[in-house]
């Protein structure tokens, strides 16, 4: 198959298998429908989810919404897993511990400012280098809050070093986004970045591989 070509719509079960050799994955699908997410916890992930070890940077909900998301859907929590939160409420609470915040065996952490790129790559840097590998996730929702706060040459640049480093650490990372959010432009050009794009329309997910 050359690079570009559609697999045709599928269920979630066999475009797990199609993601062998996937790294970085751009996922487009309406941000507040629950049928797409349900598709992707289902479908998207990695087989035995409740196995994994996950470092989610959130732009759009808090640690607890977060884990309540995926216990919904997976019925357990990660074997492991790190939030990074850039949300408001997490920012406070943050703030007046003194650091980050910890659940149990799960760490949530903060990026004080929404748009301090630098630092966010240091963060994830530094989770890859001593948590790196097969059985790691890195889920980053959202592209689209991302770009409320940077503009998109800047998250392109910032992505570019992102990917490369998932690549590196022989991670899968899956990076999302509200296609209606954007204009094709800019679905386009950070589409380019990744090593393959899952779409969901009309309850069924479709899968382009550069």
């Amino acid at each position: 198959m050359s690079a570009g070509d559609a697999v045709g719509n599928s269920s979630g079960e066999d475009i797990v298998m199609d993601l062998d050799g996937v790294s970085n994955l751009l996922v487009l699908a309406p941000t507040m429908s629950s049928a797409a997410r349900r598709s992707y916890y289902e479908g998207l992930l990695p087989e035995r989810p409740s196995a994994l070890e996950v470092l989610a940077v959130e732009y759009r909900r808090s640690p607890d919404q977060w884990l309540d998301e995926w216990q919904q859907y997976v019925g357990d929590r990660p074997r492991q897993c790190t939030i990074v939160s850039t949300d408001e409420t997490t920012r406070s609470a943050a703030a007046a511990s003194g650091g980050s915040v910890t659940y149990g065996p799960n760490t949530a952490a903060c990026v004080e400012n929404p748009s301090d790129l630098t630092g966010l790559g240091i963060t994830v840097s530094e989770y890859l280098s001593k948590h790196g590998g097969s059985n790691t996730v890195v889920t980053f929702d959202s592209l689209t809050a991302l770009l409320q706060y940077v503009e998109l040459q800047r998250a392109f640049r910032f992505l570019h070093v992102l990917t490369n480093r998932v690549k590196t650490a022989e991670s899968v990372a899956h990076f999302h986004m509200d296609p209606a959010a954007h204009d094709a432009r800019e679905v386009a050009t950070l589409s380019s970045l990744f090593d393959a794009v899952a779409e969901f329309e009309d309850g069924e997910w479709s899968l382009r591989r550069r």
